[in-house]
């Protein structure tokens, strides 16, 4: 794919001017705290064309910003950041915050903004409640991008491994990590911008293991309830599966009852798609559940075979069958 911009693109970069767009799109991403919520985030392209001086608009946290405006914006931040590896001296770190916010919306993989950022946050004041300020403040921001409908930041592994260090950074602190909170309001909102979510699935598996003393059923609960909603994700039924596996035999009565209520859904719905059969035969198999469930696995299995039409359907299910009779565990 060619990398040359139209000429109406390069004619709209040289008329506009790069240094108000900057400081406008800057400003945005540095303008609030943490309590602010996220903000939600798209780039606007020719389909949406922007007053001249206009380089966003902003209705409370959705915001739209200028394609053009955010090209002549990374210029201006890449210039700034260059110049500060190269020697030059940047007045003040909030500078080379905003350039490296800029950048990092603009390129989501900008490993050098990254990396940038991380030091700036370990150069501030050793003071406990000014770093809580401004480590909840990056959380704010990489949340933002992670979740906002953007073209690759929600399976952006920089970004991802980013907002990881920061929450390393929060433990050494003994400040709060709000692991269901955080798979709720993040995770689940990636994954549904992207299906099948790799890096956001990974990532909830490391906020498990922050996760100290407290009950994993509600993020079971909602967990099982995401995939209700989205049963052709097996990266979701996947992590179902982790959240079960994880609490051991000894919470059997956790998963028979999930387990009854998938097999239910699919029953119901004559669900025959590979991503919720594979969690159902892996789950039978496990020895997480008992002999009854076992025995209705089968039968809604082979009631399924009876009925099912499309030759896709008609291998998942007695894929699922036979690996199940396979590997099944004894319980």
């Amino acid at each position: 794919m060619s990398r040359a911009l139209d000429k109406d693109v390069v004619a709209s970069l040289k008329a506009g001017n790069p240094l108000a767009a900057y400081q406008a799109i800057s400003g945005l991403l540095l303008q609030s705290s943490a309590g602010d919520g996220l903000l939600e985030i798209e780039i606007l392209g020719r389909s949406h064309p922007f007053e001249d001086g206009v380089y966003l608009l902003q209705d409370g946290p959705a915001v739209g910003i200028s394609k053009v405006g955010l090209v002549q914006a990374f210029l201006v931040a890449r210039k700034l950041l260059m110049g500060h590896h190269g020697g030059t001296k940047v007045q003040t770190t909030e500078c080379l915050f905003a350039a490296t916010a800029v950048l990092l919306l603009m390129d989501p993989e900008h490993l050098t903004a990254a990396n940038t950022r991380k030091r700036l946050l370990r150069g501030l004041a050793a003071h406990r409640d000014e770093q809580q300020v401004v480590l909840e403040r990056e959380k704010r921001l990489v949340d933002s991008l992670l979740t906002s409908r953007l073209h690759r930041h929600t399976k952006s592994p920089t970004l991802w491994n980013h907002r990881r260090w920061l929450l390393l950074e929060f433990t050494s602190l003994s400040l709060p990590v709000h692991v269901h909170a955080d798979i709720t309001s993040v995770v689940l909102v990636a994954a549904e911008r992207h299906p099948r979510n790799y890096y956001a699935w990974c990532h909830a598996r490391f906020l498990m293991s922050l996760q100290a003393t407290e009950s994993s059923e509600p993020i079971i609960a909602t967990i099982k309830k995401w995939c209700f909603q989205h049963h052709t994700d097996i990266s979701g039924w996947s992590f179902l599966y982790f959240l079960l596996s994880t609490k051991g035999p000894s919470d059997a009565t956790v998963s028979c009852s999930t387990f009854a209520e998938v097999l239910g859904l699919v029953s119901s719905l004559h669900l025959a798609n590979e991503s919720v059969w594979v969690f159902l035969r892996t789950l039978t198999a496990s020895g997480l559940v008992d002999d009854q469930e076992y025995s209705q696995f089968k039968t809604v299995g082979q009631d399924l075979l009876g009925t099912a039409k499309e030759s896709t359907d008609l291998r998942v299910l007695r894929s699922a069958l036979d690996w199940c009779e396979t590997y099944r565990l004894s319980v």
